[in-house]
């Protein structure tokens, strides 16, 4: 699991206990327990289902299901966590400590949470109980109750981050070159549709695609739309590794292992050139995941990069590890047109053309900025429509924050005078 190698490491410095170290602290608090197990949920499937236990912080008891849950004094410091994963769910309340959960059929068991040695909580538990049968069961009810079927939003596991829940309504617009959005759609929808022909001919049901090009040009955009149709058409499920400087081997693992499991799944990887540049994730395993001896079927990966020289030639640059690379281009003048005429309705042909010409070189995340500060200045002067000078406004000062991009957001150097000066 690392956890020794964490603690040595100098990337991520100790913040917490080991499972040895826990199950010490276990053994003093209740000596008449003699067997611990070290239990990570999220090798099973089930997701940080575990910090939904309690609906509150400091909560001492309460009911789930058929399962019950109180709280035990421990010598072990309490502390009430509060987050909410994204603005549209529920809040959620890691806990640290011991609780006694009580079941069907008089099923009891301890669970200790507490601070790993990777600085997470609800990362590994240690469990009172050498049933694994027990523990899969308690957490797969868990699990139902708090993933109902809505049909509203598309909730996207996240290892290594909040989980994300994107709304159904699929009316962004995807604009892209000509042929572009077709092929990646056509070479999406057939991967899930024809599974049964994939195994006819003895082919393994797994592919990888790759979204390249400048930051801004619809790669997320893309992402969004594929993840709405995929759940909709074919109730594809959906996972993502938030890649950053804690990212691990393990990690990429149970997203990997995730993903199967939920299988047919689409595997996100966004800005994967950071996984060999900011982590420690070695490219043994990653070409162990995309391409290795282990067989996971019905997995799309779909991963994005800015910077598409920063990734290992291995993984980009051979069929079956990402089988299509697409490149999403700074939108050109037709482009431009489409996405302005969209965000922009009531501009006329004329306000129409002096923007397209005006913001040669912009992308597709500066046009729309160019809406929104549009709307932003209508609102803060009570003006129920946007209107032409406000436009112009709002283009003035992101021009001269493109500009300022380009040069780095650098400050202009300051004139001054070298040498001797006459007195």
């Amino acid at each position: 699991m690392n956890e020794f190698a964490h603690g040595a490491s100098t990337w991520f410095p100790r913040r917490g206990m080991t499972s040895i170290e826990a199950v010490e602290f276990a053994r003093q608090e209740f000596p008449n327990i003699k067997q611990w197990t070290c239990w990570r949920p999220t090798c099973s499937g089930h997701g940080r289902i575990l910090d939904k236990l309690m609906d509150r912080p400091g909560a001492t008891k309460g009911q789930l299901g058929a399962w019950r849950w109180e709280r035990l004094p421990t010598s072990y410091p309490i502390v009430n966590y509060w987050y909410r994963p994204s603005w549209d769910t529920a809040a959620e309340f890691p806990w640290v400590g011991v609780v006694k959960i009580s079941g069907p059929q008089d099923a009891e068991f301890l669970l200790f949470s507490f601070l790993h040695s990777t600085g997470e909580i609800g990362e590994v538990y240690l469990a009172s109980t050498d049933n694994a049968e027990l523990l899969d069961r308690f957490a797969r009810e868990l699990h139902a109750l708090f993933h109902q079927p809505v049909k509203e939003r598309i909730l996207i596991e996240v290892f290594g981050g909040h989980r994300v829940t994107l709304s159904t309504n699929d009316d962004e617009p995807v604009v892209l070159p000509h042929g572009l959005k077709q092929d990646v759609e056509e070479q999406t929808y057939t991967f899930f549709e024809q599974a049964e022909v994939y195994h006819r001919f003895g082919l393994r049901h797994r592919r990888g695609f790759l979204l390249v090009g400048p930051p801004g040009n619809g790669k997320t955009m893309m992402l969004r739309h594929l993840v709405r149709q995929c759940h909709k058409r074919y109730q594809v499920s959906a996972a993502m590794l938030a890649i950053s400087r804690i990212t691990d081997e393990e990690m990429v693992y149970r997203v990997f292992g995730y993903a199967a499991a939920h299988a047919p799944a689409l595997l996100i990887l966004e800005d994967m050139d950071s996984l060999g540049t900011e982590t420690c994730v070695t490219r043994a395993s990653v070409l162990a995941e995309l391409d290795g001896l282990v067989s996971r079927e019905g997995i799309l990966v779909v991963a994005t990069t800015n910077n598409p020289a920063q990734i290992d030639p291995a993984l980009v640059h051979r069929p079956s590890r990402f089988d299509r690379v697409w490149h999403f281009p700074l939108p050109d003048e037709a482009l431009r047109r489409t996405y302005l005429q969209w965000v922009l309705e009531q501009a006329d042909e004329s306000l129409l053309e002096w923007l397209v010409r005006e913001t040669e070189g912009w992308s597709f995340a500066y046009l729309k900025e160019l809406r929104v500060t549009t709307l932003i200045m209508s609102l803060n002067r009570s003006n129920a429509q946007w209107s032409v000078e406000q436009l112009l406004e709002a283009h003035r000062l992101l021009a001269a924050q493109f500009q300022a991009g380009k040069r780095n957001h650098a400050e202009p150097a300051e004139v001054s005078h070298v040498g001797f000066k006459a007195a």
